[in-house]
């Protein structure tokens, strides 16, 4: 061990001058608490984001391919395109469902029975019946439950789907008889304003009244835009819908409510780093004629800079590290955590949302982001006060012992 980690680590184990250890434990213990508070809520943004892109991305079309040439010896060119793994017909319009004077608008997916295979999101949440019924029951439909229950639906029951037709004096409604035949919740607002019926109770000139084309599942829908220009090379003529012309905003606004956070809350981080800067400050005044004597038998100033960098990086490198672990811990088990708290002060934090529980998704490299962020703040808290012992004059340090 180096001279200057020496003196460094004796400082720190030094009983005297308790007030000036006092201030910077305190300062310590609120860096901890600041990085535990930014791995917590940084976690729980990335579980939100997760919870989203799962459940939107898993229901709504990643790429709808329309236009002329949709035939299936085109669709088979996009054999060689490994970023596609199901193709299926699809068809995606609005319309209005009508129970009892009640109304509510919606949007209306036609899928087939290779369709209902591979919307596994909506099958493996479906509340009744499933989703392969609306293959089965050429006049089958299925609603999300929340909006089965506004209209006050059971199982069995009728349902009037209107939808818009256009004619020559410019649009008439055409009501299409339907019976309830399953329900399913994935815990969006689609279960309020998504209906599926089969592609072939709508009939055949299915561009009038909506978009018909064929549906792509992507591996990674997050990959659209790279995808699509791919595609479009292999056929100009067709017409691509993607995802994130829907949902972009809503995915970039979860981004930007992140990084908004993330730099709050980083402030928290910065003023406890450099509260660091005055209990080092109160170490280098007792440490005056330390230094001068230190200075008297041959230490350089780099010397003397060090020992006190060292004890800030020390006690700042402490702060850090329980900081992100006990956060990286609270991240892991948040749920519990607000449900003891919801039962113990009977409240419901989630009580507007759809979510059971509160998400968190740990990323190893956020918690590298806001380690090096924080390292690097706490190492110019630290830098200030080990310049200025630098700079202190030995004679006036003796004078003053």
């Amino acid at each position: 061990m180096s001279t200057a980690g020496w003196i460094a680590l004796r400082y720190l184990r030094s009983r005297k001058r308790q007030f000036a250890a006092f201030i910077t434990w305190v300062s310590v213990a609120g860096l901890t608490l600041g990085v535990l508070v930014l791995t917590v809520v940084v976690s729980v943004m990335n579980g939100f984001d997760a919870e989203l892109k799962t459940r939107i991305l898993g229901t709504v079309p990643h790429l709808l391919l329309l236009g002329k040439s949709t035939a299936d010896e085109d669709v088979k060119r996009l054999a060689n395109e490994p970023a596609v793994v199901q193709k299926f017909n699809f068809f995606v319009g609005a319309g209005m469902v009508t129970r009892n004077s009640r109304v509510n608008p919606v949007s209306i997916y036609g899928i087939d029975e290779s369709g209902a295979t591979a919307l596994g999101q909506i099958a493996n949440n479906m509340t009744y019946g499933e989703l392969l019924d609306v293959t089965r029951n050429k006049r089958g439909i299925v609603l999300g439950s929340a909006l089965a229950t506004h209209l006050g639906l059971l199982p069995g029951d009728s349902v009037a789907l209107v939808i818009l037709e256009p004619s020559e004096s410019g649009v008439r409604p055409k009501i299409r008889r339907y019976e309830l035949v399953g329900t399913f919740e994935i815990g969006v607002e689609l279960d309020a304003s998504l209906v599926l019926i089969d592609i072939g109770s709508l009939g055949r000139n299915l561009d009038s009244i909506g978009s018909f084309g064929v549906r792509l599942t992507l591996d990674d829908p997050l990959d659209v835009v790279a995808v699509s220009a791919r595609i479009a090379e292999v056929n100009p003529e067709w017409e691509l819908l993607s995802w994130s012309d829907n949902y972009g905003a809503l995915f970039q606004a979860v981004r930007l409510e992140k990084a908004m956070m993330f730099l709050i809350l980083l402030m928290v981080v910065a003023v406890a780093a450099f509260s660091i800067v005055s209990g080092q400050m109160m170490v280098v005044n007792d440490k005056r004629s330390d230094i001068a004597i230190l200075r008297t038998m041959g230490a350089s100033a780099s010397t003397i800079m060090k020992v006190f960098l060292l004890q800030g990086v020390i006690v700042s490198g402490i702060g850090i590290t329980v900081g992100l672990l006990c956060g990286a811990i609270l991240a892991n088990y948040i749920g519990g955590v607000i449900a003891t708290l919801e039962g113990w002060f009977g409240i419901q934090v989630l009580d507007v949302y759809y979510f059971v529980e509160v998400p968190s998704v740990v990323r190893v490299s956020d918690l590298l982001v806001i380690a090096i962020v924080s390292s690097i703040l706490c190492l110019f808290s630290a830098w200030l006060p080990a310049h200025r012992a630098a700079l202190m004059n030995p004679v006036e340090g003796l004078h003053s012992a």
